[in-house]
């Protein structure tokens, strides 16, 4: 080689004493020598390495190592010497990626305490065979003495290996992902199953990018494939690494978990490994890369596991995560991978080789590399262990010495903190109460512990207390109270939640009724997590245990145990996922549903272990996985860079829908958390939330919050209220004008607003801000007095549709009017004719989205009677049903909202889009005959996003309100029962219809003057005159200062009319504009007479009114 040859002739020139020694990594000399240099990148990073073709291996210092990224080290670490006899340390070894100009490669890396880079033999070889040139290109001088290494003989054998593996077995330890060429993974589907497809979630902006790299890593690595096409469909999962990095994974809950049959393979017990294991004192351990994605899903299975994404939809090409039968297909791959291996054992993607001696070991080690690497598989180097005398296994450590407990097990007991009040005292006493049912010990120390929980004793910690305290952790990590896992037990999980922290222990129930401790956990609450509500403290309890014994309880049946009994209903699978109050609770319960348990709710006094952990936490932080796209639990979405040490993945939502109407929005979170610290009732309440409520409220007017504090929570700054954003007073009106934008009624009003917002009474402000809109009080609707006949109830979308013509409207426009009777879903065709033909067309439409409806409700007109839209339906499989002839309320569907729809007309005639916006509010309005949900819920099944979801801040989603009481009953309860005669009394003020020549009928204000029965007199200031009315055509009418007042005549001129100073008689009552007395004159009069023949009233002399004239002139 030409670099070996010109670092000979280097080294001529140079006197040196070289002692010998087992391994020669680098020659000491007398002199400070030119030193052979070259920059290289390692794993990205430069790094001036020293040239020394006599070293046999190639390191970097600590510094060094440090300074890339501290990758992950294996191998035992030892000691080395130095020529002069100094010892230094030998830290472990790392695969690199190793660039050298046009080169890169991977190889082994080792660590020492040494200053010193070197560019070793094995290094060399590889560069220059690669490049086939040369690699040195410069020679610096350097100050550091040079040294002569020597390594201990075991070690160096080690290396050897490790190094014989890494050259001999490239492709296993090659980045990308492997390809199983045994087998291919089958989906046994239930038979007479339907498939499920799921719309793809949306995705927020600001993490669309990370995902969408992430789905091309998949793509480009063969895991996934695009399509345009798909029968079955389920959504992602992301979520963002503690180190940064970005896990899609797939939500087979939605469906397919349901629908496919589970693979019973048998996973093998650790008491038969640890039989096996006895004796051994070698051990390496192996880690799959990526490891179910390494297996091909068949051609069949492919198509029920596809993903729908923000992307389009994907087929999977390699079995997912998720998939409940992932586990029994991958340890049978396992099973057969290390058939007549001696030594070799596989728990799922866990392998662990086993040997009484290193030279048995290597022959394992190479006999399990050659197989993996004709099977197609590859391997994580950076979490593989070689040659160690102990390793973590299946919750245990394995060593010479035989198997052993877990020191995690008992760290939590240790770092626990000596309780600091009488709650936190009373917490660890009851720990004792529930474990001295198993262990009598635990009775002995509690004396002087009761001691402090009697009643006017002062509080204080002193020695008798603190050996009580200590005897007892003692008694907890003894083996009296642990014991090893046995999948063959009944396991038990059991989290509380405290102000502080967390709190989970996972046990066994032994067939005597004992209950022993596998292992404790314990996590404290950060910022963001002490503001969450009770309930969400508890939910969030029991999704860091299940995570946290994950390995132990994933494909197995347990007990889940808690002390907050709304959990039951929330987390229990027997009704499914449902909608909650926080979106917390919603991801939650998603994330549980990929395990097998049986949730049940216990005293706080029964928690034993678990409520003390929560509250005397230890008060350590840990690194936590971010949710940036709903919420995954990191062991089920990848092992790579998954530990024990995982902390529960709680955090904001991202459940966006796409924003319509953005920039219109008048109110946004930012002036709402602005706003919420200049309001003092808020700020209080903020306060009370963050910090604890007082026992007794200084203010009464507080108690309305504190009835709810148990739904209270900060977000951003911002407090919400069962995941409803608390408007403060002073943006509550503008709350309100948004609400009204479209002149909704107070039902729809109502039904938006509790989707979004919540203040006190905002129900009774709802009300009054309809009853004082003059659009909404001139546009209602006539009172129906008969008895109200529902149409029967539809099972399904598109079983009955309900159709009408609404016009020629005001602006001369026919309008062709379907409604769903399942979903209430309006569809509105403008420009219409009222012909069969474009009857028809409407319905084509509707059947390229939608498909054809069973049933067609219409009335008795010419389109829906001919012949042509006869043999249409006849075609399309459509059945025809007529109202009765002359009675369209028979069709009441369509009838009530053709009556809406042009009511909607009127108050929002000035609008040019008016339609779309009307359209729009009512599809997402949520509606009573539905149960609380909105049109869209029920027949798109999604919601529709309004202007007023910029109120919420970004980490909540909506709440889905539910109403118990069927509408069609409310509503004909209510109808019959309600509408009766009204008592109103002289002077009140109403609104009358009047009816004019010309067709037209609107509605007047007045004044009653008197009334006989049923029968009123009415003074219009509009007319000028008194007008007889049936109750049955008046209305009640209130006004406020912010109405516009409707008292302009329409057609009395006011020609010849003279204003004085004195008000009428007959003014009304609080407006703003009141009418003058007049002065006619003779033409005046004449005048006056021809304009008020054209009302269909009793005309009488107004009063105030003198004329030249006798009375026989009017």
């Amino acid at each position: 080689m030409a670099l070996l040859s010109k670092v000979k002739t280097w080294w001529e020139n140079h006197e040196c004493n070289v002692r010998n020694s087992v391994d020669i990594l680098h020659v000491s000399m007398s002199v400070k020598p030119k030193w052979l240099t070259k920059k290289v990148l390692v794993n990205g990073s430069e790094v001036e390495f020293i040239l020394d073709s006599g070293a046999q291996i190639s390191c970097i210092s600590e510094m060094t190592w440090k300074n890339i990224g501290s990758p992950k080290l294996t191998g035992v670490p030892c000691k080395g010497r130095s020529f002069t006899g100094n010892e230094f340390s030998m830290l472990g070894s790392f695969m690199a990626s190793v660039e050298v100009d046009e080169s890169k490669q991977v190889l082994v890396t080792h660590v020492t305490s040494e200053k010193l880079n070197l560019f070793g033999l094995p290094w060399i070889i590889e560069v220059e065979n690669k490049l086939g040139y040369p690699i040195v290109s410069s020679i610096k001088k350097s100050e550091e003495p040079i040294k002569v290494l020597e390594i201990e003989k075991a070690q160096s054998k080690i290396s050897e290996i490790v190094n014989k593996l890494a050259v001999q077995f490239k492709k296993v330890f090659e980045p990308g992902l492997g390809h199983c060429t045994k087998m291919k993974a089958h989906l046994y589907m239930k038979p007479g199953v339907s498939p499920v497809f799921v719309r793809a979630r949306p995705v927020p902006i600001g993490v669309k990018d990370a995902i969408e790299k992430e789905l091309s890593r998949l793509s480009e690595i063969g895991a996934i494939k695009p399509i345009e096409f798909a029968n079955w469909a389920a959504p992602i999962l992301a979520i963002k690494k503690a180190n940064g990095k970005t896990r899609v994974c797939m939500d087979y809950s939605t469906g397919l978990n349901n629908a496919i049959e589970l693979d019973r393979h048998p996973l093998p017990k650790p008491s038969e490994i640890w039989a096996e294991i006895h004796g051994s004192k070698v051990f390496s351990q192996l880690d799959l890369r990526d490891a179910y994605l390494q297996i091909e899903l068949d051609e069949q299975s492919k198509k029920v596991a596809c993903i729908n994404t923000h992307k389009g939809l994907f087929e999977v090409q390699r079995l997912p995560f998720g998939v409940k039968s992932a586990p029994g297909i991958f340890q049978r791959l396992m099973d057969k991978l290390i058939s007549g291996i001696p030594g070799v054992f596989a728990y799922l993607d866990d392998l662990i080789i086993v040997s009484k001696n290193i030279e048995d070991h290597k022959v394992q080690l190479f006999e399990i590399f050659d197989r993996i690497e004709k099977w197609g598989l590859k391997i994580q180097l950076e979490k593989c262990n070689f040659f160690k005398e102990k390793l973590k296994f299946l919750g245990h450590i394995v060593s010479k010495s035989g198997i052993e407990p877990d020191p995690e097990k008992k760290k939590k007991i240790s770092e626990l903190t000596r309780p600091r009040d009488v709650k936190e005292l009373k917490s660890f006493m009851g720990t004792i109460n529930y474990y001295g049912r198993f262990v009598s010990e635990m009775h002995k120390y509690r004396g002087p512990l009761d001691k402090l929980l009697k009643k006017e004793v002062k509080w204080e910690w002193g020695q008798d207390q603190e050996k009580a305290f200590q005897s007892v952790k003692k008694v907890l990590n003894s083996d009296l109270m642990l014991t090893h896992f046995d999948p063959e037990l009944e396991i038990i999980v059991t989290a509380d939640a405290s102000n502080y922290g967390v709190g989970a222990v996972i046990s066994h129930k032994f067939p005597n009724g004992k209950e022993k401790v596998i292992e404790y956990a314990s996590k404290s609450l950060n910022d963001a997590e002490k503001n969450y509500s009770q309930i969400e403290k508890e939910g969030l309890a029991l999704v860091f245990a299940v995570q946290k014994f994950h390995k132990m309880l994933f494909g197995r049946k347990f007990i889940l145990r808690t002390d907050h009994k709304p959990l039951l209903a929330i987390f229990g699978k027997n009704k499914g996922i449902k909608v909650f109050s926080a979106s917390r609770l919603q991801r939650w319960a998603l994330l549980l549903t990929n395990y097998d348990f049986k949730i049940e709710f216990v005293s706080t006094n029964q928690m034993g272990m678990a409520d003390t952990l929560s509250r005397l936490i230890s008060e350590k932080s840990e690194l936590e996985d971010k949710v940036i796209a709903l919420v995954a639990k990191s062991e089920n979405c990848s092992d790579e860079d998954s530990s024990d040490e995982d902390s529960l993945l709680v955090e904001e939502s991202v459940k966006y829908v796409l924003n319509i109407m953005l920039d219109e929005v008048p109110v946004n979170a930012e002036q709402v958390k602005s706003e919420t610290e200049n309001d003092s009732e808020l700020k209080m309440i903020k306060q009370f939330i963050k910090n604890g409520w007082p026992k007794v409220l200084s203010d009464p007017a507080l108690s309305i919050w504190s009835n709810r504090r148990q739904d209270l929570e900060v977000i951003d700054e911002c407090i919400m209220c069962s995941g409803k954003i608390v408007i403060p007073k002073a943006l509550r009106k503008s709350v309100l004008k948004v609400l009204h934008e479209t002149h909704p009624g107070s039902a729809k009003m109502k039904g938006v607003a509790r989707e979004y917002m919540y203040w006190p009474n905002i129900g009774r402000d709802i009300d009054d801000w309809v009853a004082n809109c003059i659009m909404c009080q001139a546009a209602a609707k006539r009172p129906i007095k008969s008895e109200l006949r529902p149409w029967p109830n539809t099972n399904r979308n598109w079983e009955r549709v309900h159709i009408d013509f609404a016009g020629p409207c005001k602006d001369g426009k026919v309008y062709f009017i379907v409604i769903d009777a399942h979903s209430k879903w309006p569809e509105v065709f403008e420009n219409m004719t009222t012909s069969a033909k474009d009857v028809i067309k409407c319905f084509e439409w509707l059947g390229t989205h939608y498909g054809y409806p069973e049933t067609i409700v219409s009335d008795n007109g010419s389109p829906f009677r001919s012949n042509e839209f006869k043999v249409y339906c006849q075609n399309k499989g459509i059945s025809q049903v007529f109202s009765a002839p002359y009675h369209p309320q028979s069709n009441g569907q369509v009838e009530r909202f053709v009556d809406y729809f042009k009511r909607m007309m009127t108050k929002n005639s000035n609008k040019k889009n008016w339609l779309s916006e009307v359209l729009l509010f009512y599809r997402a309005s949520p509606h009573e005959s539905l149960e609380g949900k909105s049109p869209s819920e029920v027949f798109l099944g999604r919601k529709l996003r309004l202007n007023l979801a910029r109120l919420i801040p970004k980490r909540v989603t909506l709440q889905e309100n539910k109403v118990i009481t069927p509408q069609q009953v409310k509503m004909k309860t209510w109808f019959d029962k309600h509408h009766g005669v009204k008592n109103r009394k002289i002077g009140k003020l109403v609104y009358f219809l009047n009816y004019r020549k010309d067709g037209k009928i609107n509605w007047l204000d007045g004044e009653v003057e008197s009334k006989r029965g049923v029968i009123y007199k009415i003074y219009s200031p509009v007319l000028n005159a008194v007008v007889t009315r049936h109750e049955n055509q008046i209305r009640n009418r209130c006004l406020s200062e912010d109405c516009n007042t409707l008292w302009k005549s329409e057609s009395v001129s006011d020609s010849g009319l003279k204003k004085v100073d004195k008000p009428h008689k007959y003014c009304l009552r609080n407006s703003i504009r009141q009418p003058q007395k007049l002065v006619m004159s003779k033409e005046s009069v004449k005048k006056y007479a021809e304009e008020a023949i054209k009302y269909p009233v009793k005309l009488v002399r107004p009063r105030g009114v003198s004329s030249t004239v006798g009375t026989s002139q009017r």
